[in-house]
């Protein structure tokens, strides 16, 4: 069953799609409709969860039974420390299986050969790759990070250069530094074959200087919008970024001295002298000196993985940790560790009602779903659609990136350059909730392709029985990390054991379990980070 509008409507999802706190549509044919109003979504406060599961919520793609298990053996810090090395973490089934996205690994020559002679779906392996790690590696915190980045220094993916660049700026420039020093970041980025072609520094020279890459780079990349720069620090760094050009041939950077402006620059009150090429890394490294950058970079991760609208204490002991070179673990480490960070496991405002600290955005609640129910996500890594340079890039159809797509949250696929946005309320429209449900509805009743999840077998294999309430504990205890509400549990024992005289067959649960756990994923202890 794939849901409407108007049949999401028609269940009583409007008014409360925002807050996260909607009713579920009709069932499959001859199921009674389940008919929830989460209590933990309007007027009752959530249980937080534990430590534990709060870091898991915000530090990884979702929490699986290893992960929690793990982290309960090493503790918190040693956990942190671990997934801040991870390199030191063993990834190779995900390594391996990530062996058939052959493009991945090929160098400049050979992405141009196969893109031209065989349209192999380079874009979409990139893409592929970075689900499948979300979804199945263990160095979880270095591809939370990685996604961070890639859209911190945004560039749109489905243009016939950029689709094939991408992948070798991925793998050369963004991760690489992940987990490293942020000025060493911004040097690659600035530098990147994608970021000279999307913001025109190719574009640049002294006949006709182009402003967006100098504008981005202080107001998105390093400094922020109230950064303290002018509008004449904007044309003088423009200007010392002229003649940075694209060589086609390596795709890495080409130094065309006839379009470099001549002369000295001055930006942010500090002179650079006529240098070349070097007057962009100086810029860099400017940009990077100044007080703006440890704050508005704080501010960001803070925003990442604290909440909307962090608070201040946050973004100051985050900052702090930025030493010289912005230390990216250093800084996380600061976070994660934080009496804040701790603190919006259980945010309530004024009148004692839950208030969302961070909500999951649809890539990371979608990749929570199939971690959650433990699938094997190798579908996507096969068959994989050609490159399509359109407006949206390659169709998906159902395929589970298909339901990504509709949610609007496909990796690299934002026009902009600010990247993804990171608040809640953006990901609150109603084709976004709509869709996440069809998402989990269309898993647990096995019509997404490629893609298994025996229910029925996960739970005998637990021992639980034909108890409803049993079953509700099992699967809310393998799903979420805050506890049910009393009214909620009892809503969902009901819509189990409703007209189901003489007891819950086999038949009668076979025929639920999958609204059920659709259900649940679809409640506000499931979107919650």
């Amino acid at each position: 069953m794939t849901l409407s509008r108007r049949r999401f409507l028609a269940a009583g999802a409007t008014g409360a799609a925002a807050a996260l706190a909607h009713r579920a549509a009709d069932p499959p044919a001859g199921l009674p409709r389940p008919n929830i109003a989460w209590a933990a979504g309007c007027d009752t406060p959530m249980p937080a969860p534990s430590p534990e599961a709060h870091l898991l919520n915000r530090a990884t793609y979702g929490p699986t039974a290893a992960a929690i298990a793990e982290i309960r053996r090493l503790g918190i810090p040693a956990w942190l420390d671990q997934q801040l090395s991870p390199a030191g973490i063993d990834d190779a089934a995900c390594e391996l299986a990530l062996e058939d996205l052959w493009s991945i690994k090929w160098d400049v020559a050979r992405i141009k050969q196969e893109n031209y002679q065989t349209g192999r779906p380079i874009a979409n392996e990139l893409v592929a790759n970075s689900l499948y790690r979300a979804v199945a590696s263990r160095r979880q915190l270095a591809e939370m990070m990685a996604e961070f980045w890639s859209n911190h220094f945004n560039v749109y993916h489905p243009e016939e250069f950029t689709g094939r660049a991408k992948t070798f700026d991925e793998r050369e420039v963004i991760r690489p530094h992940v987990l490293g020093k942020f000025r060493d970041l911004v040097h690659g980025v600035a530098a990147s074959s994608t970021m000279m072609r999307y913001l025109n520094t190719a574009r640049n020279t002294k006949d006709g200087p182009n402003e967006n890459f100098a504008r981005e780079l202080m107001e998105l990349h390093v400094l922020g919008v109230d950064g303290g720069y002018t509008e004449q620090d904007i044309k003088q760094v423009a200007r010392c970024f002229t003649g940075w050009n694209v060589n086609n041939t390596t795709w890495t950077i080409d130094f065309r001295s006839a379009d470099h402006a001549p002369g000295d620059k001055t930006v942010l009150g500090q002179r650079i002298a006529s240098g070349g090429v070097d007057e962009g890394h100086a810029v860099i490294d400017i940009l990077v000196d100044h007080p703006s950058c440890a704050r508005h970079l704080a501010g960001r991760l803070c925003q990442r993985f604290i909440a909307d609208s962090p608070p201040a204490a946050a973004v100051d002991k985050v900052a702090a940790a930025f030493g010289k070179d912005g230390d990216i673990p250093a800084m996380l480490r600061a976070l994660f560790l934080s009496s804040e960070f701790a603190a919006s496991a259980a945010l309530t405002d004024a009148a004692g009602r839950s208030v969302p600290a961070k909500v999951r955005r649809p890539m990371e609640h979608w990749a929570a779903i199939l971690r959650a129910l433990e699938v094997e996500a190798y579908a996507l890594l096969q068959d994989l659609p050609k490159d399509a340079y359109e407006e949206q890039g390659a169709v998906y159809g159902d395929r589970a990136e298909g339901y990504l797509q509709a949610m609007d949250h496909l990796p690299f696929r934002w026009h902009a350059p600010d990247g993804y946005p990171d608040k809640g309320p953006w990901w609150s429209g109603m084709h976004v909730m709509l869709s996440k449900w069809n998402f989990a509805l269309a898993l647990t009743e096995g019509r997404i392709p490629g893609m298994t999840v025996d229910l029925w077998a996960q739970m005998q294999a637990a021992g639980i029985k034909r108890d409803a309430g049993a079953v509700v504990d099992y699967w809310a205890g393998r799903l979420l990390t805050r506890a049910l509400l009393a009214a909620d549990r009892q809503n969902l024992v009901a819509f189990l054991i409703r007209g189901a005289s003489g007891g819950l067959s086999e038949s009668v649960l076979r025929a639920r379990l999958p609204v059920l756990v659709a259900l649940l994923c679809d409640s506000p202890n499931f979107h919650w980070r």
